[in-house]
This record gives structure tokens, sequence and C-alpha cells, in this order.
């Protein structure tokens, strides 16, 4: 049996390897799709049960049944859940941090009311703006921000550190008083009723940093129902990303990463199913945490993909990061798995001075563009000789495997409990999707999850064969990004694109953590020499494994802001569409900003 309760902790996966196999990265099966095309297949997909069989085949989600005929997967039983619970145990930014804004409102050069109502809002919320389809419904914090600046006037301030500081939300989850569309038009969502249990609550996490004394200014866009990696939104309009508007932001958390790195929000709130808050952190070139699956608690909004979603922070500076994790991550006493986890605190100074070890697959680490193999082999050099990290060569067979037992997890758990199977309503891309979702059958997810447990066996004995501190590094995504290619894919009111090669590809790396429950970050270590973009390295840790992360991530920085040299969007010149904005800059200074920022008009707000 692959699952144990033991010393190391609730459900922590027995140490056993899986069996050694060559690395294969499977070759491109799926059409890319766009306009008539693409609406004319996914109106027949959606309907013709034959065509979702075909599809559903050509995906090669029916491969795995040679692990179980081999024999592979003989010592694991299925693993529905990836949960385990372990036993108890600042770099000066060219980004404003929480700290920029507190210390402002301290020293009375700024108050909360003036940076939210005067600076921020009007970007949000104007149809001029290039920052408006960011968000789908912007919030005005009135008297919260009235209150947060009553409170620096009077020095009884929040010790939180974020009292006062504007954060977005990423419209997956539920916030008092306004709607939940999950990317979908509003119509829809309410033909659907997701929300209906949900109305007037919110999130658990969202309502901790609320209660911290954070801003939310509002719900920020997001790939519909989340599914996919770049953003692409008719429903809304597309963020483009903020150092090159050729390209998208990354999704699902698009909206959120793109405020971060447009330098609109220091700290936004995102999930991440597949990747879905380390991609656009990685391409907005800002920090993201996935944590520990379990760990922080959404309740009582429903995750639309149990074992595989999780909340977490992206943010400016990994000072941000860390901040947002400690909050959100406070253990909510209603939520069985959450409450069992211990109230993360940093730990002393001393915690720090243990072994640093590092683990490259390196067949793996190296399928990647030669760009993100220069930019994210070098970071590594460089912790290896200027950080002390030890560098040791790994193996994880079975990744091949692993990407399509993710997919045909995922795709069942939105596709048919989120969704339920009712494809009506959606973009043409996601009819398609929820089309071939209908036709998984039992075996072949039950395999699925057998492919977990193994590969959580794996990851499990390479933690006991080297350290817990052990952190498995790759790029963050093979490539620099993906290019918008056309205007009428990203166009509000277009048809989108169903481009599966690309989204499976970006998903590369991204996965592994999401599938075993492994908390995992992305932080920022350079930028393509051709097109601007930003490019992130990945850290995986064990279970219970973010304060590891969050050192990796310390050294990161001091690498990202001192050796390479942090760069705002756009450049200094504010090439490529540059849209980035200085909301602390005071009367006289500059804005920044420019154009690129997207395609859409502001949304009607509440």
């Amino acid at each position: 049996m692959a699952e144990a309760i033991d010393s190391k902790g609730v459900g922590y996966p027995e140490p056993i390897a899986a069996h050694s196999a060559p690395y294969v990265n499977p070759r491109d099966s799926n059409p890319t799709l766009t306009g008539l095309p693409l609406r004319l297949l996914s109106e027949v997909v959606s309907s013709f049960g034959p065509l979702q069989s075909i599809l559903w085949s050509n995906a090669n989600f029916d491969s795995l049944r040679q692990l179980e005929e081999a024999g592979v997967l003989d010592r694991f039983l299925p693993r529905f859940d990836p949960t385990v619970i372990p036993e108890s145990s600042t770099t000066s930014s060219a980004f404003n941090s929480s700290a920029c804004y507190t210390s402002r409102f301290t020293s009375g050069r700024l108050t909360p009311t003036a940076v939210v109502n005067e600076r921020l809002l009007p970007l949000l919320t104007s149809p001029k703006s290039p920052h408006s389809v960011c968000v789908i419904t912007p919030v005005t914090p009135s008297a919260e921000a009235s209150a947060s600046t009553s409170r620096y006037a009077a020095s009884t301030a929040h010790t939180s550190g974020i009292d006062g500081v504007a954060v977005l939300v990423k419209d997956e989850f539920t916030l008092a008083g306004t709607p939940r569309t999950m990317g979908l038009t509003k119509a829809e969502m309410t033909r659907r009723a997701y929300s209906a249990s949900e109305a007037g609550q919110t999130s658990w996490c969202v309502q901790k940093l609320i209660d911290a004394g954070a801003l939310v200014v509002g719900k920020a866009n997001m790939h519909e129902i989340g599914f996919d990696t770049t953003n692409n939104n008719p429903n809304w309009g597309t963020p483009r990303n903020p150092y090159n508007k050729d390209y998208y932001p990354g999704g699902s958390s698009g909206g959120c990463a793109y405020a971060v790195g447009a330098g609109l929000v220091p700290i936004a709130v995102g999930a991440d199913g597949g990747g879905s808050i380390r991609l656009p952190a990685s391409y907005c070139g800002v920090y993201g945490l996935k944590p520990t699956h379990g760990r922080i608690s959404l309740r009582p909004t429903l995750s639309i993909a149990a074992s595989n979603g999780v909340a977490g922070p992206i943010a400016a500076t990994i000072s941000d990061l860390e901040l947002a994790y400690r909050i959100m991550a406070i253990p909510d006493p209603h939520d069985p798995v959450s409450v069992s986890f211990p109230q993360p605190a940093k730990p002393p100074v001393e915690a720090h001075t243990g072994k640093r070890i590092i683990g490259i697959y390196k067949p793996w680490f190296e399928d990647c563009d030669q760009e993100v193999k220069d930019i994210t082999g070098a970071a590594v050099k460089w912790l290896e000789t200027e950080a002390g990290y030890e560098i040791v060569d790994i193996e994880i067979p079975y990744l091949k495997e692993g990407r399509t037992a993710h997919a045909i997890t995922i795709l069942t758990e939105i596709g048919q409990g989120f969704c339920k199977g009712d494809a009506s309503g959606l973009t043409p891309a996601n009819k398609m999707l929820v089309g071939v979702s209908n036709k998984t059958p039992a075996r072949d997810f039950n395999i699925a999850q057998r492919v977990r447990a193994m590969l959580m066996s794996h990851l499990s004995s390479l933690f006991a064969t080297h350290t817990d501190s052990l952190i498995i590094l790759s790029p963050v995504t093979p490539h620099i990004g993906v290019k918008v290619g056309s205007e009428s894919h990203a166009a509000k009111g277009g048809a989108g694109i169903s481009d599966a090669n690309t989204s499976l590809k970006s998903m590369q790396y991204v996965f592994l953590a999401n599938f075993t429950g492994c908390p995992s970050i992305s932080v920022p270590v350079g930028y393509s020499p051709t097109e601007g973009v930003p490019i992130g390295l990945m850290g995986m840790a064990a279970w219970g494994g973010e304060e590891v992360l969050l050192g990796l991530g310390e050294c990161t920085e001091r690498y990202f802001e001192g050796v390479v040299g942090r760069r705002k969007g756009g450049g200094e010149e504010g090439e490529r569409g540059g849209v980035y904005v200085d909301v602390l800059a005071t009367a006289g200074e500059s804005d920044g900003g420019g154009g690129g920022g997207g395609d859409g008009p502001a949304s009607p707000g509440l």
C-alpha cells in the first residue's frame, strides 16, 4: 500500500521508487483551431458522442492502461486525494512592496483612501485605461479604506503589514457583495447557479486578508472556468503580457498576474490546478506560490478541481509572497484539512543553516527552448556557487504518463464535476474540452489515480534518500511564452482559440506539484533576450515544505534584483508595450504606464 500514516504525518506516501523508465515527451497530436472552424466543431463535439470518443482516444488518454497491464502499478492503490499533512514543525526591489505602502501611510505622505480612490480605481474602471481588462468586477472599498486611513492617523494600524494595501482576487473566489463569474458571462453563471449556496459569503483565505486590513479592489479576469493556460477570454476580453503586448499573461490567474506585474497591486489571490498561479507569475515576472494541497482553506467556495486545485498568492516581491501566504494559510477551524496544518510562521534564522540541496532531472529540465535553458541554467549555477546549494542528479520516471493522468483527472473534475457535463453557454474551446471529458471510462480514471499514487511514493523516496529539504528544480515553462497570434483570437466576443498542444506543453513542468499535492514556487530569474518577456524558475518541495521554497525565493530574489537587474514592464523606454504604473508616485512624479494592457473596455462594477 502506497499511502501511510506514520511519524512523518497523515497521508504521507510510503517511499517507493518507481521502476526506471526513459524520459519521453509526447508528440503534438491535436489540431489548432480558431474562428468559424472552432465554433462549428465545438457544436458538433458537444452533441455527438462518437466524435467525443475519437478525440478522447486521439489525446492518448487510454495509454495509461499499458502501465497497468505491464505491472508497473501493482504496488499502488488509487490515490484520489493528494493531501499530506506533515508533522508540526527582505531584498530591495524595483517594484513596490506592501512595506512601501505601509511606510507611506505611517509617515502620512499618502493615505489608503487617496491611493485607492485617486490613483488605483481610475486605472481599473476607466474604459480608456489599458488596465481595465484585468478585472471583471471592480470594487470600491470606500468604508474599508476610510477605516484604514483613520487607523494610521491614530497610530493604531494593524501590525499585519498589509493594512490599507490594495489587493485583487481571482474571480474563482467568493467575495460578499460581488458576483462570482468564473470567467463566464454573468448570464451564464446565473443560469448555472454555481454560487447560490455561497452568495453573500467570502472565501476564508480572502477574508483573512481583509481581516488584516487589506483592501480588495476587484475580482480579477481569468480563463473561463480555469480551463487553459493563456487567459484568453472572449467573454471579458484578454489582458496582455505587461512586458510585451504580443504575448498572453498566462492563465488561468492571468488578471491577477497582470495586475501585479503592471504595478497596480503588490499582492493578488490566485488559484492553481495545473499551474494557474505559477504560469502567469512566470510570464509576468512576479512571484507565485502553490501551497501544499489542502493547506489554505477556500471555504465556503467549492473548488472546481478538488484533488488538484489550491489557493495561493501572487506577489511583486518575495517578502509579500511570504506575508500573503502566512495570512491566507491561517488554519480554518471549520475545514477539517486546513485546521490540521500548523499556523505558518517564519522560522528562526538558524533554521536556514542546514544543508541546501537541489535535485535536477536533467532530461526533463533541459527539454525546453534554448533561451529558457540559458536563463534558468545561469540561475541554477548562481545558486550553486553563490548561495550554497548542492546540486544532485535525480530521476522521475513516467512523467509522460503522469501528465496524461493529471489531464484525465482535472478534465474530469472540472468537466463532469463542476460543469456536470453541460457544455452549453461555454466558449467554443471549452465546449470541446467538456465534451471530451464526457468520455473518460471509470477504469481509466482509476488507473490515473494509481499513477498519482506511484508518483507520490517515488517523490517520497527521493525526499527520504536525500532530505526533506530537497528542492526539485525546473523551468516553470519550456517556452518563453505564448504569442497572441491574432487580434481576433483574443478579442472580446470572438471565438477564442483551441490549441491543446501548446496548453499541454505549457504544463510540462507545473502539473507534477498539482497532481501529487506538493508545494511549488515560481520565481523570476531573467528575460528573453529576443522578446523581453520574463522567464521563471520553479521549485517543488516535500509536503509542508513551503518554508524551504520561500528560502529559495529569498536567494533567487537577490540574484534577480542584484545580478540580473529587475526591469519594470516594457523596460526603461517602454518598448514592446510596457504598462508598468507606480501608483505610489506622488504629485509631479511619473506614473509610468503606456498602451498594450488589453483589448476590452472596463466591465461594469458594483
